[in-house]
């Protein structure tokens, strides 16, 4: 029942972002508009999203060394079935991943999902990078004469851009202080959610514990220097996995600025609006930024919208369904390990 409310939910804010990114282009312009298109240059744009998936494989060697050596080959099946998970409305493609390779590899549902907590906080930590970088160092793209509440919308990039700073410098502090302070900073923790429920003290005490254990890692600094040097590898080729469409749909600005401000834009709208597989939130992350900040033709940056979407997702459906099919996995069996969560683990 839980999973048809989420679906419907999701599919109805996919609808809503949609309906917004659509509202002001005909069917028959955006139709026209594809016949427009490029299409040779797709092509590095799915090298590109591939390698990031390579690179992403490579790390999580790295983060699984403290535990267990797997050959990073090994490691692609079980992470791109976990990444298509992650577009269905469950979202609990995480959890799949660490079931997966727990089965797989003769590992613990707690270690294999420890390094993936960690991942995700390597992620993390990229991502406010390029959020102070864009909106700190390069605010002047939104003097677009916007406001919001009064505010102009530069004045917010500045904002936003200097509470990224010290969102990375927090989550810094706190990695360190996990690996020295451990007992403390739990105590800590524990003390702040005292007025939740019952329930997200344990959700909580628990991603603590697989935090705690993923950072392993952090205690040999051979290993964690490549885990950095791959997290930068992993963002430079999602960044670059947008630029060949800018030839594609021959955009005007084809800038380092402007490719930095979508994809930060873009982030920002399927972390904030999340829908199966960023629908529509993608969609109108791309509207925002080639239209509204970059000044692109409406039309141009909608049609934009849909080819990349359609193409980040049908790489990441067909690399997934491959190794289903390949290693001969279940799907009704990966359904439930996805309804349980943490508990289709243990």
């Amino acid at each position: 029942m839980m999973n048809y409310k989420q679906l419907f939910i999701g599919v109805a804010i996919a609808a809503a972002a949609l309906g917004y990114t659509l509202w002001n282009v005909s069917m028959a312009d955006l139709l026209a508009s594809f016949k427009t298109v490029k299409y040779g240059y797709i092509a590095p744009a799915i090298v590109f999203v591939v390698l990031s998936y390579l690179i992403r494989a490579w790390r999580w060697r790295q983060l699984l060394l403290p535990v267990k050596d797997i050959e990073s080959h090994k490691l692609y099946s079980p992470l791109m079935v976990g990444f298509m998970g992650n577009i269905l409305p469950a979202r609990a493609g995480e959890f799949l991943r660490a079931y997966l390779l727990g089965k797989k590899h003769n590992l613990t549902f707690s270690s294999a999902f420890a390094s993936i907590v960690v991942e995700r906080l390597f992620d993390l930590l990229a991502l406010f990078i390029l959020f102070g970088w864009v909106f700190l160092f390069h605010a002047e793209v939104f003097e677009t004469g916007a406001t919001v509440s009064g505010v102009a919308l530069s004045d917010l990039a500045s904002i936003f851009g200097r509470l990224a700073v010290g969102v990375v410098g927090f989550l810094l502090l706190f990695i360190y202080m996990m690996i020295h302070q451990r007992a403390r900073v739990i105590r800590w923790i524990l003390w702040l959610i005292t007025p939740l429920p019952k329930k997200w003290h344990d959700k909580v005490e628990y991603l603590i514990e697989e935090f705690s254990l993923g950072l392993k890692v952090a205690r040999q600094p051979a290993v964690l220097a490549r885990v950095a040097l791959y997290t930068v590898f992993v963002w430079a080729a999602i960044v670059l996995s947008y630029y060949p469409f800018y030839w594609a749909f021959s955009l005007e600005d084809k800038s380092a600025g402007s490719l930095m401000v979508l994809v930060v834009t873009v982030c920002v709208l399927i972390t904030a609006v999340p829908t199966p597989a960023f629908l529509g939130s993608f969609n109108a992350g791309v509207l925002i930024a080639l239209h509204e900040v970059m000044h692109e033709a409406e039309i141009t940056a909608v049609s934009f919208g849909m080819v990349a979407w359609g193409v980040n997702f049908l790489v990441l459906f067909a690399l997934g369904m491959y190794f289903i099919v390949h290693d001969h996995y279940s799907v009704r069996a990966l359904i439930e390990v996805e309804e349980k969560g943490p508990s289709g683990g243990e």
